[in-house]
């Protein structure tokens, strides 16, 4: 048959002989719209053809309305209408995120032909896109593709969605700031466009449906010019193969390509029937008629015939399950694990240097070194710069901020209302309260020793009347044997009297912050490289009995009782119990401002980079003074581990890339390198091959100090900024991280920075040679641009990206492309600076990170050509104190500007959860007034602030910003910078709080300031503008890249980087703030918001694992995953029962270690596959009281039916428990990027409270049981 077939193919022609009659293809016949394509015409004749013409007029007319109608305000094109939001999820709420935007653009896009229709039937009939007046809905709304239009303050609210009014509001700020009832939006302001991808409105189908055709008909021509010119070349080739049948799978072979020739040809030749008819009704008609109807006529025919054969194969792949995955799926296991540990000396205990750290008492409790926040930290800052040369200046909210100084307190000087008015204030409104933060009165005398029960993990603090005893025998070996083997209490009533109060308050603060560690302030990263964060707790335990007469909150009181001087503990009856000892404890870490602090560090490579910008700017002391540096070296000197080497991050081992910056670092803050330590450094970067062997992000910080010639770092071109906006690959549509840092990199690399003093400076030259194995001016530069040691290629650079490099390579230094590179690199430059300035404004000089803030300041250093006493080099070093966190392994860097909105939040609604907002009444009345002040862009404060003007539209556009007003950050307001999942529980603590009916009462009083209604909307329709494509949210903003952008990772050591994806993580918090807020105000956008729910939830069950599980991308790691999407999923409306959840709760059980805990550690995040030996190293037989707490919310979320697994993970808990409340610091909470682990030291604390909380609230008394 296939000898039969190869032979009539290659004839081409009719035969008489019937057995080929059925093989026979059809004489290639082209319809008018394809004819210059015949076998005769030369190889340009497809750009004359009427078909391709008529495709590329619909693409560039489709390009120009574009760009016409992405300059339009939002408010003329109107939002996303009811018919809109079905067709949009036509395919969505079916397949879910399926193969990623590009194969779902080809199989799903023809969609945008019913709602072009609707659009049409929409303008026909005169609909309006608005809310009336109840703020419902019109019957008829147009459509918007992409976002969703804000509604702005003066948008009609259901009357008894409206909250009274105070007569009089506190000021934000100063007292000359406007009210902000009569605050105006600048004009032209539209919060509702997107920043990049600028909404096209209720027009977006018109222009998206003819930029669709225009597409598929060039494609098409393309496919009959192909086959046009090899028809017979392919088919001469089938029949002069000999011997078919010695080839197996020939005749296979042979049929698929006799039917796909025959099927395209059969397309081709429907054209002939359009020609005929068309020659009949258009005689007589002129010639470019007869051509333009055949080609119209063809390309409506052709385009109907293609959507509906890829939407009917789509639908079938769908439901066969063989769509691949979408780019936001984090795919299965990596195959090759991590295998390196980290190792450390054992039973080397780190302490502070008492002459930097400490006061005239030498304790903790005299420390010179104070976390100020808020308008203290705001006054601490201007009075350290007020000798400056030039003005320097602080913007945006001061709520939230928190820095490290030696200066101590100053009294407010007119600042408007601050967090030292809020706690006078609340101290005067809950005067009983004021001792115990809480609405329990006293017990009587006696109650407390109602039990004699005693767990030996809750033996941990009490009066502290001897000194502790310093034999090695006396040291701890559990949390139980602490207190007795610490402290020897001696049951005299005359001590116990307080002989020594001093002296007892001082342990008691120690040992409360000390979170179980024994010594007090001991750093042993053999034991766990992670900080208990003891010092800013001792500080916060320390005011706060200050504040109340010595007494601690009524829930720990006992603490400072005789019996529990006398060997008596006082254990939690009921799980609640635990939880509200738990809030009595982290409410005295509450800060004045209201929010939660902590550290944020972890990542080693942050410090080094600002290191080197302080060196290369000259070394100013009022950036990083003497004392600073040498905390940063103590930092430095005790996390180095055994090989002499340094992690990416504390827990990673030993990297290139960490011991490269770390070491460089340690020189330049003044590190002799005849220590032995120091020595053990260089000693690991030249065993490792040099620093040439490091990766290109720490070649890039040696590049700048002038330790690396810039031809050893590939190009980072600044004139890529300069692309159209619609270019495929364009800077402006990578993830907002990446983007912010490779801005100031190709400003950097494009002036080929160098430290100006690098050629005379000894340390410099010193440096040269200790880095490489070989001398530093042998050293071939370009040949080295590609190394990069194994231990650090976490992401290996593709052979595209190496090759595309090497053409940058090529273009950087050929003398050929000089005058064309030069002038483009001067406009490239102009507009790097230009949009770092903007960077800087929108963020009050924090910048979106730590990375991108020492570039950005370097690169503002060399734009004031090196002038220190420039205004913007001011206002950068005036930020840097943001950055800089002090714990008891020395001074660090940390991942942000700290965690405070998100950390807040989190603990909020664990209160609320727990049903005790009201029974602390303080706590709860300070976060309300701190996130109030945190909403970004929404108080008087903020939008005098220059961020406000980069609101604009046409600024955002510029700078490829997405909208900010509204949203709630992840650390302050004055960082500027909103994220999905941040503004989701921002927008839930609130939502948390308006149950309160203190919190009510105190606004309606004008206590705290009012929460407008219409600043929710905002925050909703924040939420709503992030949502993608795919139905999940992303972080910061919508996905505006595709997944082949990742071929293009640069930085080896991250994964996943390069487009921001859609997250379980970002898609539980904003569909379940979507959904607490549908309840609260369930007239505002009510079917829009219903639709983002549904097709959120469709989402998160597209990405779940086979094995029931969600991978954590923010934090350690399926634990937090299964929460995010247990809960996202319940709130989106599925089952307890549904398969999804039970597949999660069946994945989690299964993980349940024999103490009744979960444990994991950073290596799950890294190998994308659960933890075998669970939380091993830094845990309590594996299990850590994070990971538990993580697992029983979403099995209590679940309503999970194994009541055993619950109260056992429960009372494991509650046994880890200290006494006071506290939970120990474990392991490593947080990761970003795939590969690098961040610290969350709330968490111990927020989360089992939570945990305990709704485990209550859902199985009740049954969890007491044994």
């Amino acid at each position: 048959m296939a000898s039969t077939m190869a032979q009539c193919l290659a004839s081409g022609i009719e035969r008489a002989d019937e057995s080929c009659r059925p093989f026979l293809l059809k004489p290639l016949s082209l319809p008018t719209p394809l004819e210059p394509l015949a076998p005769s015409s030369s190889h340009y004749a497809m750009l004359t053809t009427p078909l391709f013409l008529l495709g590329l007029s619909l693409l560039v007319l489709s390009l120009f309305a574009s760009h016409h109608l992405s300059k339009t305000p939002i408010e003329k094109l109107g939002q996303v209408g009811a018919r809109g939001r079905w067709c949009f999820g036509w395919n969505e709420s079916f397949t879910g995120d399926c193969g990623g935007r590009f194969f779902h653009w080809w199989m799903f896009g023809g969609s945008v032909w019913i709602r072009a229709w609707l659009c049409v039937w929409d303008f026909i009939l005169g609909s309006c896109c608005v809310l009336d007046d109840e703020g419902h809905e019109s019957d008829l709304l147009g459509e918007n593709l992409f976002a969703c239009i804000n509604v702005s303050s003066h948008d009609a609210v259901p009357p008894e969605m409206l909250e009274t009014k105070t007569e009089e509001k506190g000021q934000h700020s100063s007292s000359n700031e406007k009210d902000e009832d009569s605050q105006e939006n600048p004009p032209g302001t539209s919060f509702g466009v997107l920043g990049y991808d600028s909404s096209l409105g209720a027009h977006g189908p018109l222009i998206l449906a003819p930029l669709r055709a225009s597409i598929l008909l060039l494609a098409w021509c393309s496919v009959c010019s192909f086959l046009v010119m090899t028809h017979k070349e392919v088919a001469g080739w089938i029949g002069s193969v000999k011997e078919i049948s010695s080839m197996p799978f020939f005749e296979i072979f042979l049929s698929i390509s006799f039917y796909t020739l025959q099927g395209i040809q059969s397309i081709m030749n429907t054209g002939k029937t359009i020609d005929g008819d068309i020659n009949v009704t258009a005689s007589g008609t002129d010639p470019p008629l007869c051509v333009l109807f055949p080609t119209m006529m063809y390309a409506t025919s052709f385009i109907a015939q293609l959507e509906i054969s890829l939407y009917i194969l789509a639908k079938v792949c769908a439901v066969l399950k063989i769509l691949p995955w979408g780019v936001s799926h984090p795919g299965g296991p990596r195959p090759h694990k991590i295998v390196r540990v980290p190792q450390w000396r054992e039973g080397k205990e780190h302490f502070l240097p008492k002459e930097l750290l400490l006061g005239g008492g030498g304790d903790i409790n005299s420390s010179k070194w104070r976390c100020a926040v808020a308008h203290d930290a705001h006054r601490d800052t201007l009075i350290k710069f007020k000798n400056a040369a030039s003005k320097a200046t602080l913007s945006g909210e001061p709520f939230g901020r928190q820095i490290w100084t030696e200066l101590e307190s100053q009294p407010p000087s007119g600042q408007g209302k601050t967090e030292d008015d809020l706690e006078a204030t609340l101290g005067k409104v809950f005067p009983e309260t004021i001792s115990q933060n809480g609405m329990k009165k006293q017990p009587k005398k006696g109650e407390e020793d109602s039990t004699d029960d005693k767990k030996g993990d809750q033996l941990f603090f009490r009066p502290f009347i001897e000194e502790r005893r310093q034999s090695k025998e006396d040291q701890p070996d559990t949390i139980g044997n602490f207190v007795h083997n610490q402290f020897a209490a001696s049951g005299k009533e005359q001590e116990i009297k307080g002989q020594k109060p001093k002296e007892d308050r001082k342990k008691l603060i120690q040992t409360l912050a000390s979170g179980g560690r024994y010594p007090p302030l001991a750093f042993d990263p053999s034991k766990n490289p992670n900080s208990c964060d003891q010092l800013f707790r001792a500080q916060m335990i320390a005011s706060y009995l200050e504040k109340n007469d010595g007494k601690l909150p009524e829930d720990i009181s006992y603490l400072q009782q005789q019996n529990t001087a006398e060997g008596q503990s006082i254990p939690p009856k009921t799980p609640i119990e635990a939880a509200k000892r738990g809030i009595a404890f982290y409410s005295i870490l509450q800060t004045s401002d209201g929010h939660f602090a902590g550290d944020y560090g972890g990542p080693h490579f942050l410090l080094p980079g600002l290191v080197v910008a302080w060196y290369v700017m000259g070394r100013p002391s009022v950036m990083i003074s003497p004392d600073q540096q040498a905390l940063m070296l103590h930092y430095l000197k005790v996390h180095q581990q055994k090989d002499g080497g340094w992690g990416t991050h504390i827990e990673s081992p030993s990297t290139m890339f960490g011991t490269t910056v770390c070491y460089l670092a340690v020189r330049l803050l003044g590190g002799d390198k005849d220590l032995k330590w120091v020595k053990k450094g260089q000693e690991f970067i030249q065993r490792e091959g040099g620093a040439v062997m490091t990766s290109s992000w720490a070649k890039f910080w040696l590049c700048l100090i002038g330790c690396m010639d810039w031809k050893g770092h590939n190009s980072v071109p600044p004139e890529m900024w300069l692309l159209p906006n619609f270019f495929p690959f364009h800077p402006g549509r990578m993830w907002c991280h990446c983007r912010m840092v490779y801005l100031p990199m190709g400003y950097l690399y494009g002036s080929k920075f160098i430290y100006s003093e690098a050629d005379t400076d000894p340390l410099i030259r010193e440096l040269r040679e200790e880095l490489y194995c070989q001398s530093y001016d042998s050293i071939d530069w370009d040949s080295t641009r590609h190394l990069v040691a194994p231990m650090d290629n976490y992401s290996p650079i593709p052979a595209f990206m190496k090759f595309s490099q090497n053409c940058l390579s090529i273009y950087e230094n050929w003398k050929i492309f000089r005058p064309f590179r030069d002038a483009v690199r001067k406009a490239g430059l102009r507009f790097c600076s230009e949009y770092m300035k903007a960077e800087d404004l929108q963020t009050n000089y924090i910048d979106i990170g730590p990375v991108n803030k020492a570039l950005n300041m370097v690169s503002a250093f060399h734009a004031a050509n090196n002038d220190i006493n420039d205004p913007s080099v001011r206002n950068h070093m005036m930020r840097v104190p943001d950055y800089l966190w002090i714990a008891e392994d020395g001074m660090k860097m940390q991942g942000y500007n700290g965690s405070q909105c998100w950390d807040t939040s989190f603990a909020i609604q664990a209160v609320w959860e727990c049903g005790m907002l009201d029974e602390f009444p303080i706590l709860s009345a300070k976060v309300w007034a701190y996130l109030e002040r945190t909403q970004i862009l929404s108080t008087n404060t903020s939008q005098s602030s220059p961020a406000f003007h980069y609101e604009l539209c046409y600024n955002r556009d510029k700078f490829y910003r997405h909208v900010s007003k509204g949203g709630w950050p992840f650390s302050t307001s004055a960082h500027g910078w909103p994220i999905s999942d941040c503004t989701g529980e921002g927008l839930k603590g609130v939502l948390a709080l308006m149950d309160s009916p203190i919190i009510k009462s105190a606004v309606k009083e004008g206590i705290l300031n009012n929460i407008e209604p219409s600043r929710l909307f905002e925050a909703a329709n924040v939420i709503l503008t992030l949502q993608n494509e795919d139905g999940g949210w992303a972080t910061y903003e919508n996905n505006r890249g595709f997944g082949w952008y990742e071929e293009l990772n640069p930085s080896e050591v991250f994964g996943d980087i390069m487009i921001d994806y859609s997250y379980v993580e970002c898609s539980m918090a904003s569909l379940t703030a979507l959904a607490e807020f549908h309840e609260k105000f369930p007239h505002h956008r009510t079917k829009e918001i219903a639709f983002a729910i549904h097709r959120g939830g469709e989402f998160m069950k597209s990405i779940q694992r086979e094995d029931g599980s969600w991978y954590g991308s923010w934090a350690c790691c399926f634990c937090y995953g299964c929460w995010f999407g247990i809960e996202g999923l319940i709130k989106a409306g599925e089952s307890h029962t549904s398969q999804a959840i039970k597949r999660c709760c069946n994945f989690l059980l299964s993980q349940q270690r024999p103490n009744g805990g979960w444990g994991e550690d950073f290596t799950s995040c890294y190998d994308k596959d659960y933890a075998e030996n669970g939380m091993e190293k830094y845990g309590d037989y594996g299990s850590g009281v994070v990971n538990t707490a993580w697992a029983l919310l979403a099995l209590s979320a679940a309503k999970c039916s194994d009541i055993d697994a619950i109260r056992r993970g429960v009372h494991y808990l509650m046994k880890r428990q200290l006494d006071c409340g506290d939970w120990p610091q474990e392991g490593i909470s947080g990761v970003f990027n795939r590969a690098c682990g961040i610290t969350y030291t709330a968490y111990r604390n927020v989360f089992p409270i939570w945990a305990l909380g709704r485990c209550v609230a859902t199985y009740g008394s049954t969890l007491d049981e044994d």
